[in-house]
This record gives structure tokens, C-alpha cells and sequence, in this order.
């Protein structure tokens, strides 16, 4: 009888191990599968996007077998690649910076540089801060514990939506954040304020360039410092006030 029950359990062993072995391999094949479409749909991005076909996340999540960040990576490189092309966006007046971006956020809300960039692309160039307040509103739900993002939303709202008291708000906002820098509160005291506009868009965008660190997002900054100063040099006759703008430019690069 012991060697009956042996046998039995021999052959049970058996079959599990032949079951186990089945099982993987139809696991392997089915990865397998899903990886080489994965492969295909990724080649195959560059003429779709350029034919004007950009998917909606929840289809891209059924082939990206988990790696939805990779996706958003792919799909951000398309994004920069179209935004600057500044010729062809003339042409289109960077009409699908928006989709480009929900769908990279989508993918990766926690892309912070994309939200920057729905500010930048989509709330100036394509002059739709409605729409960046969207893709920037739905990552304030994601990334609550992030300072950066009611500060980007403040940044739209007075740089786009042309709203002091708004951005103001989400100034105030931000500064609550433990870690966030002391010049939110006092940014937004002095959008409160009846300061000159040209004043204000000074502060803001010194204060964009001087809290990134980041290539992209400092430099959009700096070229709008650059024009700012550069204005304010054209439209001033005191030397004083040229000399200090010529100083500010230095420290950018630039010249009057």
C-alpha cells in the first residue's frame, strides 16, 4: 500500500511539474506576443502621430504590458520633436500640443516637466490656458503632496489666463506645500498688488527660471526674460535703468 501511494504521488509530481511547465510556456508565449506588438505599435508611432493619429491612453495601456511610463517617454520625445519644429507649428499654430500632452500625462501624471510644458505650449502657444488648466488641474489630483503643481497652475493663470487673483490663489496654495520656497508667498502678495503688469511678468519668469534646474523649462524662461529686459531697455531713456537692464541681461547671456 506504501508503495502505491508512492507511485501515486510519483505521478502526480509528474503531472504538476508537466503542468507547471505548460503553463509557463503559454505564459512565455503570450509575453512574448504582447511584446513584439508592443514593438510594432512603438515603430509604428512616428508615421501615425505624423499623420495626425495620436491614441487615447487606455488603448496604449492594452499593449504596454505594464510600462506606461516608457510609453510616455515615447510619446514626450514625439512632443518635443513636433513643438520644435517652429516652421510647421506657424503653419498649425501648435494646434496639437494639447493632445500631445494629456496623453503623455495620462501615462506618466507624474511627469512634472509635461505639466511646465501645458502651460508653456498649450496655455500660450496655442492660446488655450483652459485646456492647460485641465491637463495641470487632473495632476494637482494626482501629485497633492507637490508644490510644483499649483504653482504651474499659477503660472498659466497669470501668464495666460491673464488672472493675478486666480494665479494668486494657487500662489498661496503652493506655499502651504512643507518644503516650498518662501518667495511663493510674497509672488503672490505682489500679484495681489496694482503693480505695473510688465513688473509682474518680470518676477514671474525670473522666478520659473530661477526654481528649474531643468534644460527645457529654464530655458523657455530665459528667452522670455530675455525679450522682457529687451523691451524694458527699447522703452527707457535713464541711463541708470539701461545700465541695470544691460547688468540683468548679462547675467542671462544676452545683450541689449
Amino acid at each position: 500500500m506504501a508503495k502505491g501511494s508512492c507511485l501515486l504521488r510519483s505521478r502526480q509530481s509528474y503531472f504538476d511539474l508537466w503542468t507547471w511547465l505548460a503553463v509557463l510556456a503559454v505564459s512565455g508565449l503570450a509575453i512574448h506576443y504582447c511584446q513584439v506588438r508592443l514593438d510594432e505599435y512603438i515603430s509604428a508611432r512616428q508615421t501615425k502621430t505624423a499623420g495626425g493619429i495620436l491614441p487615447n491612453p487606455e488603448s496604449l495601456r492594452l499593449v504596454s504590458l505594464g510600462y506606461d511610463q516608457i510609453l510616455a517617454d515615447v510619446y514626450w520625445l514625439d512632443f518635443i520633436q513636433y513643438f520644435g519644429d517652429t516652421k510647421a507649428r506657424l503653419a498649425d499654430h501648435y494646434g496639437r500640443c494639447y493632445d500631445y500632452l494629456s496623453l503623455v500625462t495620462a501615462l506618466d501624471p507624474h511627469f512634472i516637466q509635461a505639466y511646465w510644458f501645458a502651460s508653456f505650449a498649450v496655455g500660450s502657444e496655442q492660446k488655450r490656458p483652459d485646456l492647460a488648466s485641465k491637463i495641470i488641474s487632473r495632476g494637482l489630483a494626482v501629485n497633492q503632496d507637490n508644490w510644483y503643481l499649483p504653482y504651474i497652475a499659477g503660472v498659466n493663470e497669470f501668464i495666460n489666463a491673464k488672472d493675478d487673483k486666480a494665479a494668486a490663489k494657487y500662489y498661496r496654495m503652493a506655499a502651504k506645500f512643507p518644503g516650498s520656497p518662501p518667495w511663493l508667498g510674497r509672488q503672490a502678495q505682489i500679484l495681489d498688488t496694482d503693480l505695473p503688469r510688465l513688473f509682474k511678468e518680470i518676477r514671474t519668469w525670473h522666478t520659473v527660471y530661477a526654481s528649474n534646474p531643468d534644460g527645457l523649462v529654464r530655458n523657455t524662461a530665459r528667452n522670455k526674460l530675455i525679450d522682457l529686459w529687451r523691451y524694458v531697455y527699447r522703452h527707457t531713456s535713464d541711463a541708470n535703468s539701461k545700465k541695470e537692464v544691460t547688468r540683468q541681461l548679462g547675467e542671462l547671456g544676452a545683450k541689449p
